[in-house]
This record gives structure tokens, C-alpha cells and sequence, in this order.
């Protein structure tokens, strides 16, 4: 599953700690689905796995959009979030090499929809209800049999293109994080930023004049 057309950047939206285990070992971490707040989805995907006869899958997601208020919320929500913005066509080209992992956009569907007496089972992973339609999701799914219970993939700190680190996070904190990333990145300063949803001075000003 490819739907790669169009797709510049992939975000994603996660914690501190997260970002800084990305830059220190430069890998991708892959999880249990077990482990998602949607049990929606996580029963989906175990149904899946039944049908499918696979041992293990492992799945993380991006988001191929701009941010938003629901991103942030959800997936990295309160002073220690950040979005990573990687560049799609270089990360496209590692999944592709990448035995076993999958990947593509996820398809939103609501309830009503689901009277059809078939299905395609490949597509069971990349499926989600109607309501979280606006999370704009790409997922990349690992299947086969492993006893680890993560699948981590290598990935080179130039396909990150920016990133973006949480507006609650205070602004003398994030001067100290901006700084050490910056060490630890070694990457221009324009590529560290803190993000501006909650108070974005240029929209204010506008309507000020």
C-alpha cells in the first residue's frame, strides 16, 4: 500500500523524550498497537492479525498535513510535545527497502458503510472510523515474527526537515531545549522553532490594527 502521490512531508507528533532518543540513536520506533487509545483500532488490527495468521505487527503514525489544534491535543499534548517534520520522499524510500513494513494512508469510513459482505483484508491495518478523519493519518505497519516487542528502523537525521517544539512549553525552557537540540542535531537554527497555534502574533496583529 503506496499512497506516496503528492505527500512532501510527513509529521510527527509525539514528547521530548521521543525526539531525543531520535537524534541520539537515529531510529524510528515501532510499537503495539495494544498499547492506542482508540480500542477501535487496536481491535481492528488484532482482528486482523487473526484473520491474516501474522505473529507480530508493530505500526506508527504520521500525519501528512499541516498541524492543527487535534494534533497537538492528542498526540502531543502539554509542555514536552513536538512535532518532527521529515522529508516524505526520503523516508518513502527507506520504508520501500524496509522487508516486511508497510505503509499508506489511512481510509476513513463510517459505520454504514460497512454493510459490503467483502473486504480486502491487506487494508484492515489502514482503516479507521469516520470521526478521526481529521487526524489526516499515514501509517507504517511491521509484519512477521520477532521476539522483540518493537520494530526499530534506521533512519538519517537529514531526512528531518524541521521541528517544532510544543507553545506551552515556557519560552525560557524552550530557549534551554532549542540549544541543546542544536548540539545534538547539529542542524541550522531556522530548523528549531517553537510552535505558534495557541498565540500567533502576526494573526493577532492583523485584527489589532
Amino acid at each position: 500500500m503506496k499512497t506516496t502521490d503528492k505527500i512532501t512531508r510527513l509529521n510527527r507528533f509525539t514528547t521530548l523524550p521521543v525526539l531525543l532518543d531520535l537524534l541520539e540513536r537515529k531510529k524510528l520506533v515501532l510499537l503495539d498497537p495494544k498499547s492506542w487509545d482508540d480500542k477501535n483500532d487496536t481491535e481492528v488490527i488484532e482482528a486482523y492479525k487473526r484473520k491474516a495468521k501474522i505473529a507480530n505487527l508493530f505500526a506508527l503514525c504520521f500525519v501528512d498535513d499541516y498541524e492543527t489544534i487535534h494534533h497537538w491535543k492528542t498526540f502531543s499534548n502539554g509542555s514536552s510535545g513536538c512535532c518532527i517534520q521529515f522529508d516524505a520522499e526520503m523516508l518513502f524510500e527507506i520504508f520501500n527497502k524496509t522487508k516486511g513494513l508497510r505503509h499508506g494512508k489511512v481510509d476513513y469510513k463510517k459505520i454504514k458503510e460497512l454493510d459490503s459482505p467483502t473486504f480486502d483484508l491487506k487494508k484492515m491495518p489502514f482503516t479507521k472510523r469516520q470521526p478521526y478523519e481529521c487526524e489526516k493519518e499515514y501509517r507504517i505497519i511491521w509484519e512477521g515474527k520477532t521476539d522483540a516487542n518493537v520494530f526499530e528502523l534506521d533512519v538519517p537525521l537529514n531526512s528531518i526537515n524541521r521541528i517544532t517544539l510544543s507553545q506551552q512549553m515556557p519560552e525560557q525552557v524552550f530557549e534551554t531545549i532549542k540549544k541543546l537540540l542544536q548540539t545534538t542535531f547539529k542542524d541550522p537554527e531556522k530548523r528549531i522553532s517553537r510552535s505558534t497555534i495557541y498565540e500567533n502574533k502576526r494573526w493577532i496583529n492583523y485584527f489589532k490594527k
